[in-house]
């Protein structure tokens, strides 16, 4: 060690000491330890920027986490450094200081050795971020100790280290292999060039994944969107040559545009986010986030459309608080203009919600200001989230998507093709909902409850509950221009005349739309209520035995093992006992005491709320519910017949609860779930390969099939009604609205007589679906009067629920269907 080697090493110790006390910065990834792949490699640590915070705050990580000291001398090939890292972007002279045009010494001092060695070199970047606030473009007063885009002095640096001590982001990054760089016998002066480039681009994408674009200030972005062509050009359509009249329409859109504008406040999150942190440790078990790498890794690069399903009020905080957490920057959120509420609506919109309204149908000027300031946004490189399937769900089943902002943003990405849009589709799992009780009212015929100040202090008086965990599954991201490619190859010619929309917009957004819905199902997280839900919903009384419980819970959770719907489906680790235990612990189940065994109980009240997180996790099962189902009135079929009605019944499905697979791809996929229940001796083959048996009749596993099946048998209740309707009444006697109207209610009556009077049976959405899709068909059209017509496959269709719903339901349904 040489002698300024003596000199510092105490110093630092000295000073780590006393950062220690006010510096505690978050460490990310977990373990980063693990970037250092090759143990017999030498490392180096690469910092953007430098400085004695900077050093002591890695360290500190470095301590911490068993990684070599950062101020230790290291040797490599026979060169001798005093320090382990190298700075890219130093500043000289003591005051003031100054950029340095001359790249670092030690990086090239190290990749001309590298050429001589035998021995490889990890270069570690390590980004450092005290504060995490964007500068604002253009503003009067910067934001003078956030951090920002511009490399800071002593001074500056002393001060955002005192105030942002604790609310700072270390993030190390993969190794990079310097003999990688040097293979091909380059020459060492390309070598340092091309190992400065592939650092200096590492550390600006890392940047703007983390801190996020230069923001404008809220006034002159809204000078920006009224200075927009298409925002011009309504106003001029409106008000004509009149300049007053023009004057008029303009305050107008500047009205819409603060109306709709975020007021992005990094004091405000901050706050936030210490507060959702108290909030998440009081009601809930914690907040689970799975395959977080996939963002991380198209957010240095890509602009990221945040799409997640759209359960709660909980949804706009949870995304928010995981993006900051994880070290990214937030996302601009749209919001419905219900919750710009007084007070609430202020801080919603400082914490980088934007808002919209239900409708902009008959109101071209806000309709062409939205659509600005959509694009500004995105034009700036600021990702965005917003949910769409519009609304909140009701049932748990995913909604249809609302093409609006997905043609806004698409439409917006055409005309300024910069930074490539990717989105990433998010599936929320909540184990209770907060609004639990009033969407099942809603489901029954109330009234929507309007957002309001009283309706939100009534609702704090339900955090006193307990509310189980939440789960963050991120999906597959969809690449925005593989799908212009691959549907409209022309579009980077397209050019737009007077603002209008192309025609073909439409096709691109429905693909997309298709896509995120069953991205969300595709990350779908099954909790322990949801299969509780599953299982107990398919008994009669919503009760069971605990034994015959726990080897459902098993049967499900194999099943879910061995016919993987996605690799991106996660699924509980827990044994059949602890997710009973659970249960209990939640109020879902409750246990009772018999000399035959224990029972397991589920109240009709709690029963007809967990028909929602039933229906979260419904779409994994479904297929290999439906091949069960079929045996519940037969004993055997042959393989080619279940091909055959599942096929049938897949369009349905399909569209009901959003499934990833292809109609012309179900009889292979239907051959996987019947493979996994052979697996499991639930079917076996006769004494043909082609004849499929179940097992004997009162027998364990007979009772499971029947249970497994039983989950399906509400939607084919559902689909044979609408059917017996049309045909008790006949073809071209009916208009679609009568249709939807007679379903509804002879659901609600079958419901109250025959099983559990839930109004997720009867939900209209539901019979509304499957007429459309009937429609899609050709098995349904309509005439010019507007009434239903249909040919006699309609019929042929009906007869095949004979092999499934039992002759008390068809008989009780053909008498629903007794004509006016």
């Amino acid at each position: 060690m040489n002698i300024a080697g003596l000199i510092l090493r105490p110093l630092y110790w000295v000073f780590g000491k006393v950062f220690s006390i006010w510096a505690r910065p978050a460490i990310q990834p977990e373990s980063p330890a693990e970037y250092i792949t090759d143990s017999d490699a030498a490392v180096c640590y690469v910092l953007e920027t430098g400085g004695l915070a900077d050093v002591l705050a890695l360290e500190r990580a470095c301590a911490q986490n068993g990684m070599p000291s950062p101020t230790e001398s290291f040797e490599y090939c026979g060169i001798r450094e005093a320090r382990r890292f190298v700075v890219m972007r130093r500043l000289k002279g003591f005051w003031p200081r100054h950029p340095s045009t001359i790249g670092s010494r030690r990086l090239k001092r190290l990749v001309e050795g590298a050429d001589k060695c035998e021995q490889d070199l990890l270069l570690i970047p390590v980004a450092i971020y005290w504060g995490r606030s964007p500068e604002k473009e253009r503003s009067v007063f910067k934001l003078l100790l956030s951090e920002n885009w511009d490399i800071i002095g002593r001074t500056r640096k002393f001060f955002v280290t005192l105030l942002h001590g604790r609310n700072t982001l270390l993030r190390f990054s993969h190794a990079l292999p310097l003999r990688s760089i040097c293979e091909g016998g380059c020459e060492p002066k390309i070598a340092v060039r091309k190992a400065s480039r592939i650092l200096r681009v590492h550390f600006r994408k890392r940047r703007t994944a983390t801190v996020g674009p230069d923001l404008s200030h809220r006034r002159t972005l809204v000078k920006q969107v009224l200075q927009a062509p298409e925002v011009r050009r309504v106003i001029k359509a409106e008000a004509g040559d009149d300049y007053r009249k023009q004057e008029v329409a303009r305050r107008k859109a500047e009205k819409y545009a603060l109306e709709i504008a975020a007021d992005i406040s990094f004091p405000t999150i901050r706050v936030l986010v210490r507060l959702l942190r108290w909030l998440w440790n009081k009601i809930y078990d914690g907040v689970e986030v799975n395959h977080m790498q996939r963002l991380h890794d198209v957010a240095k690069e890509k602009e990221v459309i945040y799409v997640p399903c759209h359960r709660s009020h909980i949804d706009y905080l949870l995304l928010g608080y995981v993006t900051y957490v994880e070290g990214l920057h937030l996302p601009h959120v749209a919001a419905g203009i219900n919750l710009n509420m007084p007070v609430v609506g202020g801080i919603l919109r400082r914490g980088g919600a934007f808002f919209l309204r239900r409708t902009f149908k008959g109101n071209r000027l806000y309709a062409a200001v939205f659509d600005a300031y959509i694009n500004q946004v995105l034009v700036k490189g600021s990702s965005m989230e917003y949910f769409v399937e519009g609304g909140r769900s009701r049932t748990g089943r995913l909604l249809s998507p609302k093409g609006g902002m997905l043609a806004m943003t698409v439409n917006s990405y055409v005309k300024s093709p910069r930074r490539p849009i990717v989105f990433v589709p998010i599936y929320f799992g909540y184990e209770k909902l907060i609004e639990g009780d009033s969407f099942i009212s809603e489901l029954g015929g109330a009234e929507k409850k309007k957002e309001s100040i009283g309706g939100l202090i009534r609702s704090v008086k339900s955090l006193r509950e307990h509310f189980g965990k939440v789960y963050v599954n991120i999906a597959e991201p969809i690449e925005l221009e593989s799908i212009l490619d691959r549907l409209y190859p022309e579009w980077r010619s397209y050019e737009a005349e007077n603002g209008e929309r192309p025609a073909w917009l439409a096709g691109i957004v429905e693909e997309l739309g298709t896509q995120i819905m069953q991205g969300i199902n595709s990350a779908a997280a099954v909790t322990p209520i949801s299969l509780l839900a599953y299982v107990l919903l398919a008994t009669p009384k919503q009760t069971i035995g605990v034994a015959e419980l726990r080897r459902q819970l098993d049967l499900s959770l194999k099943i879910l093992q061995r016919f993987k719907y996605s690799d991106s489906v996660t699924l509980p680790t827990w044994s059949a006992d602890q997710i009973i235990e659970h249960g209990e612990k939640l109020k879902v189940i409750s246990r009772s005491t018999h000399p035959m065994g224990e029972i397991i109980r589920m109240s009709e009240q709690t029963a007809v709320l967990m028909t929602y997180f039933r229906n979260n996790i419904i779409h994994l099962l479904a297929v290999p519910a439906s091949v069960a189902c079929c045996f519940i009135q037969g004993q055997k079929l042959e393989h080619s017949e279940l091909q055959r009605l599942i096929r049938l019944i897949y369009p349905f499905m399909e569209k009901e609860l959003c499934m990833k697979w292809d109609p012309d791809d179900i009889d292979a996929v239907t051959t996987e779930a019947i493979k996994s229940l052979i697996d499991m001796d639930i079917l076996t083959y006769g004494s043909r390969k082609k004849i499929l048996v179940r097992p004997p009749a009162g027998s364990e596993k007979a009772f499971q099939l029947l249970m497994l099946g039983q989950s399906m048998v509400p939607m084919l209740q559902r689909f044979y009604l609408v059917i017996a309707i049309l045909v008790r009444n006949g073809s071209g006697t009916l208009s679609r609205q009568r249709l939807e109207s007679m379903c509804q209610q002879s659901a609600e009556r079958l419901s109250m007589i025959y099983g559990l009077h839930s109004p997720d049976f009867f939900n209209k959405t539901l019979f509304h679906d499957f007429i459309r899709t009937l429609r899609d068909l050709d098995v349904l059209r309509r005439n010019s009067d507007g009434l239903i017509e249909f040919d006699d496959d309609l019929t042929n269709i009906g007869a095949d629920a004979r092999l499934v719903l039992g002759e008390e339901i068809r008989h009780s349904i053909l008498s629903l269907t007794v004509t006016d």
